[in-house]
């Protein structure tokens, strides 16, 4: 299967640089690693382009998936470069997948024009998708007929060793206050616990935000993925600090350490990242914005790290992911394959 990759990144950085802005970002890297792939970079200014300069950037993208002779064009970012008219004229069935919570809601319009040209849409969560209901709803508008549900990470290269503990609790999570990363000082501000938070920021992100927090103790600021993990893999519990998270890279990443995870619930007790764990002792649930409840859970989370790591590269190996993304590639391949020979 030959992909077509437009990729996009918030610092202009490659496929393969060493550090990973984001969830979007790494499951493409790990389609460019492990599928027949050729990217098609797309640098960040583009999405401040004309609506011209953007139709252009579709056209191309178009051009060069023919030119390649690919089966499908990867889409997984927002704007109408990825998901627009131009793009979705394409001769070649696109696979767009939606990884994040946007409050634009041109993009309802844009999903049901996919889904009726013969492409596919994709979430990473079911909870992503009821929220995604939830607003269409109140719009007086609908979701795409079928939709599918993409695994966006797995557990990659060799299984790390279990480090000793050095903080009580890390998160991660660039630097804007959608993510609100520096919820764990906040919360365990004026205890005897020791939390780390692992952020980064763009010129794209909140500007506010980032002036407020950006002299903040025990943080680390902008480093490649490999510090990133070792990092991670020294804290007792990791802190999901992003009550609408759709998924959460990070959480699986602590969970492959021998992390456990707490998730800050959304107001109706849920969170996206409680279906990743291979167990129910591997989380915990805390109500939204709860500070003593976040405390509480550090200092009483007790689990085997080992068993935690262990279950979890069961649970979410290569094997398991590629399935899970060539399954609905075909699929999509074969919608619209099936529903342009109907029109001829």
């Amino acid at each position: 299967m030959k992909i077509l990759l437009p990729f996009v990144d918030l610092y202009d950085n490659d496929i393969n640089h060493p550090m990973i802005t984001g969830g979007a970002e790494l499951f493409c890297r790990h389609l460019n690693n492990h599928f027949d792939v050729v990217v098609h970079q797309i640098p960040i200014v583009a999405l401040k382009y004309s609506i011209r300069e953007r139709n252009r950037i579709s056209l191309d993208i178009i051009d060069e998936a023919n030119e390649i002779n690919a089966d499908i064009i990867v889409s997984n970012f927002s704007g109408s470069i990825f998901s627009g008219v131009k793009l979705l004229e394409s001769n070649i069935p696109i696979m767009i997948i939606e990884h994040c919570m946007y409050p634009m809601m041109s993009i309802l319009e844009r999903w049901n024009n996919a889904d009726k040209k013969g492409h596919s849409v994709c979430f990473v969560s079911k909870s992503q998708r009821n929220r995604y209901k939830v607003k269409a709803k109140r719009l007086s508008q609908t979701l795409p007929s079928v939709q599918h549900y993409i695994n966006p990470s797995f557990c990659e290269g060799e299984k790390p060793k279990i480090q000793d503990v050095e903080y009580d609790c890390v998160t991660i999570g660039r630097c804007y206050s959608g993510k609100f990363p520096f919820k764990l000082h906040d919360f365990i501000k004026g205890t005897d616990l020791n939390g780390l938070v692992i952020t980064s920021k763009t010129d794209y992100d909140d500007g506010a935000y980032y002036e407020k927090n950006k002299n903040r103790d025990n943080t680390i600021w902008n480093q490649p993925y490999d510090v990133v993990m070792d990092n991670l893999g020294k804290a007792k519990t990791y802190f999901s600090t992003c009550d609408y998270e759709t998924w959460g890279i990070s959480s699986l990443e602590s969970l492959a350490h021998g992390v456990p995870i707490i998730l800050n619930c959304n107001k109706t007790g849920n969170h996206a990242s409680e279906n990743i764990p291979a167990s129910s002792s591997h989380f915990k649930k805390i109500k939204n914005n709860d500070k003593n409840a976040l405390i509480d859970a550090v200092k009483t989370f007790q689990v085997d790290r080992k068993e935690v790591q262990d279950m979890t590269w069961e649970k979410h190996n290569l094997e398991s992911w590629k399935n899970n993304f060539t399954e609905i590639a075909s699929m999509t391949i074969d919608k619209f394959n099936s529903k342009h020979k109907k029109k001829t």
